[in-house]
């Protein structure tokens, strides 16, 4: 994932796929603003500081136990103010990507290569049966029983379409390590893989309450499916990923097609667990203000066990169209004249593996400009055509080893399909032919650096966050430090930007001229829903033809048995292995946030010195007095107004402080 790409979406806690595309808006700005008597002022701020650590530092301890690692390279990573390390286990191979700064939310990630053969859903069915149950915590949920004694900052698993992420993080460090070890021990000695009815229930099995009831199929999963693929917006994005990418593992549906997955075998389950979640294709990462000599300790003592091992989980490059090609599909039609109207979504494939970062911030910047904003020419021009009720697709993807971007309208009349995609066409060729503005292109570079230095990913961590970054190069044999920079590429942007039109030819290049491009036509079918479920009860139907009396009463039993384990608590006794925070383990202090206190004149000026990536924070508090009229008294009121203003990228002057720094751009200023 490209920089400009995660500063224009907010993370997503956990998905199957990828959530919706959130497009960055662009920052409140106001002038004019008038002042009256101002006899107090209180101002709060924050330095712009930058903590180049020295090169000294950048290495662990001298003499520090690497415990069977090896360092492979280091680097200090400005733009986040992070001591980055690259190691490698000797043992297995297994890599570890290590930041070290001073934020107390310390996460940690394990991801593995998944890529599935078909749709069975086995990447997601694994996901969720390794998490019930391992060789050091043998009970049924052990994640439900940690959670109520954690101080968890995220707890969460991800299927991607050809990856499975095992992600967590707290700010306490006995909790973190707690959650380490119970996600390495899930991954790497599950108790699925000896236990099939973790399995059946995960995954699917036949139901049969009674020799004479109804066989249906069940599952978490196949369940959680079904739901998926009665969604149109579901059956939409996967249709698409599948249209462009029909060669390759993105041709297959990795959460699983409810008509596939009862194909899936507990044999295949095992050997997909035995190939892929080993170590030696394990990408593992570390973040925050621990140690990091403990980070390795705690590794090696789960992956001294394994040996090196040669795992093929490379992800096939999908080759070009030679032409456009156009896919129609259907989705089960609701109630309500909204469920009767179709879908339309324009997609290309941009390059045959991930951008530079560089071409990566151009690409994002050029979506920001086509959709980023109400105003944006390619979204108003859709948005007010009166053609559909919504936008779908919402341009750049760049999570999979090749970006694509896609474009949309849902809620089409039938006949209105065929003018959608000649509006997009025609929209983008003659942005192609006219340009963007120099505002626009300003105030898109702007929206989009502000959100890089910022950081602010809201409630999810930033150390995920860059986990994610690093992952869209490191998973594809790139370079892991890459996605987390952009300072330098940024400036070489810039550069060509002022030198001549960077978009258009880009433009030009990725949708105009490029001829893998998939159109995908959606449209209702009030008969899918009966169809599917007819299907579905002819293949449970002649599946029970072929089965005896015994056989039967053999499914009974089974049904019954994993009622019965689903229904039966853990014990205490057994519950006690999970780990568990003691008083102690709690610091009785926060964390101290540097503060000096000065004053000019009769303003009092608090500054914290805080690495802030460029960005300076001003916070100032007025009181102002005015005299009022009202009923035939006269009375002074005393009102306080909080403004803050925010400097991009400020240029100091002298040192580094906000009494002597010049604002490189207008500062936002927001009332509240």
């Amino acid at each position: 994932m490209t920089p400009a790409a995660v500063a224009r979406r907010a993370p997503a806690a956990a998905h199957r796929s990828f959530a919706s595309r959130g497009v960055a808006a662009a920052a409140s700005r106001r002038s004019g603003v008038g002042v009256g008597a101002t006899p107090t002022i209180r101002a709060l701020h924050s330095r712009a500081v930058a903590s180049e650590i020295a090169p000294a530092d950048l290495a662990p301890p001298s003499g520090a136990d690497l415990h069977g690692f090896e360092l492979v390279r280091e680097e200090y990573v400005a733009e986040y103010d992070a001591k980055a390390f690259l190691f490698k286990h000797l043992k297995t191979g297994a890599e570890v990507m290590s930041l070290s700064n001073d934020d107390e939310n310390k996460c940690f990630g394990v991801t593995f290569r998944t890529p599935p053969e078909n749709s069975t859903g086995i990447p997601h069915i694994l996901e969720h049966s390794v998490l019930c149950g391992s060789r050091k915590y043998p009970i049924k949920e052990p994640f439900v029983e940690l959670i109520k004694g954690s101080l968890n900052t995220f707890l969460n698993a991800m299927t991607y379409p050809d990856r499975t992420c095992y992600p967590v993080a707290s700010c306490n460090l006995q909790d973190f390590k707690n959650l380490v070890d119970v996600y390495l021990d899930a991954v790497f000695h599950p108790n699925c893989m000896t236990n099939e009815k973790t399995f059946l229930q995960e995954g699917w099995h036949y139901e049969l309450d009674d020799k004479d009831a109804e066989m249906t199929f069940k599952g978490v999963v196949f369940n959680e499916m079904k739901g998926v693929y009665s969604s149109p917006d579901s059956v939409l994005a996967t249709a698409c990923q599948q249209a462009l990418f029909p060669d390759n593992t993105y041709g297959v549906d990795s959460g699983g097609d409810p008509r596939v997955i009862p194909d899936l075998s507990f044999q295949e389950f095992q050997e997909f667990h035995g190939k892929f979640y080993h170590p030696s294709n394990a990408r593992m990462w570390f973040y925050g203000d621990d140690d990091v000599s403990d980070r390795l300790k705690l590794l090696n003592d789960f992956l001294d066990e394994f040996d090196k091992k040669d795992v093929d989980s490379s992800i096939a490059t999908q080759p070009f169209f030679t032409e456009p090609r156009r896919v129609v599909k259907s989705y089960i039609a609701g109630e309500g004249e909204e469920q009767q109207k179709s879908f339309v979504q324009v997609n290309w494939l941009l390059n045959d593996g991930p951008f530079d970062v560089e071409t990566g911030l151009a690409v994002g910047f050029l979506d920001n400009l086509l959709l980023g904003s109400p105003a944006a020419p390619l979204r108003m021009a859709l948005e007010e055509s009166g053609l559909g009720e919504a936008i779908v697709g919402w341009g750049l993807e760049d999570e999979l080893r090749q970006p694509t971007f896609a474009i949309g309208l849902k809620g089409v009349a039938k006949e209105d399909v065929p003018k959608v995609e000649a509006l997009i066409e025609a929209t983008i060729a003659k942005i192609a032919e006219e340009g963007f503005t120099r505002e626009a292109i300003d105030s898109s570079v702007n929206t989009i650096e502000f959100s890089m230095r910022e950081n602010n990913t809201g409630r999810f961590p930033r150390g995920l966050s860059l986990m994610l970054r690093s992952l869209s190069a490191w998973l594809y044999e790139k370079d892991p430090f890459q996605p987390l920079r952009f300072e330098g590429p940024l400036a070489d942007l810039k550069a060509k930007m002022a030198a001549g039109d960077v978009f258009k030819p880009l433009l030009k290049k990725l949708l105009i001229d490029n001829a893998h491009k998939v159109t995908v036509e959606l449209n209702p079918d009030a008969t899918l829903a009966s169809k599917q479920e007819a299907d579905e009860k002819t293949r449970i139907a002649e599946y029970r033809a072929g089965l005896s009396p015994e056989d039967i009463e053999r499914v009974v039993a089974e049904t019954e048995e994993l009622k019965t384990l689903q229904e039966t608590p853990d014990s205490p006794e057994a519950t006690a292995c999970v780990p568990t925070l003691e008083i102690g383990d709690i610091p009785k202090t926060s964390k101290a946030i540097p503060s000096e206190t000065s004053s000019i004149g009769e303003t009092t000026v608090l500054t914290h010195d805080l690495f802030t990536n460029d960005i300076l924070y001003a916070e100032h508090l007025m009181v102002s007095e005015r005299r009022a009229r009202g009923g035939g008294f006269a009375t002074t009121l005393s009102s306080r107004s909080v403004f803050r203003f925010v400097w991009f990228r400020a240029v100091f002057l002298g040192r580094p402080d906000a009494r002597t720094c010049a604002p490189y751009t207008t500062p936002a200023v927001v009332f509240r």
